[in-house]
């Protein structure tokens, strides 16, 4: 899955944002430490000015961090 990659500025300047005016933008951190948005949220971001940067934002491949739960047991 592929998804935007932020800079700590972008991901800040994010927080607290709507991109279509109701959702708001969820910057998360992946296992790499990058923080990102994903492309919904870009291809559904009707705000320009403020937020239109985010359709230039490069892409990279999502790597998900991995939780181990108390008590999972590895195959």
């Amino acid at each position: 899955m592929k998804v935007r990659l932020l800079t700590q500025e972008q991901k800040d300047l994010l927080v607290g944002q709507t991109y279509d005016g109701i959702q708001f933008f969820n910057p998360t951190l992946d296992a790499d430490g990058n923080w990102f948005i994903s492309n919904e949220e870009v291809n559904q971001c009707t705000h320009g000015g403020v937020t239109e940067w985010v359709h230039d934002l490069p892409e990279i491949d999502h790597n998900p961090v991995q939780v181990e739960l108390p008590g999972d047991v590895n195959p």
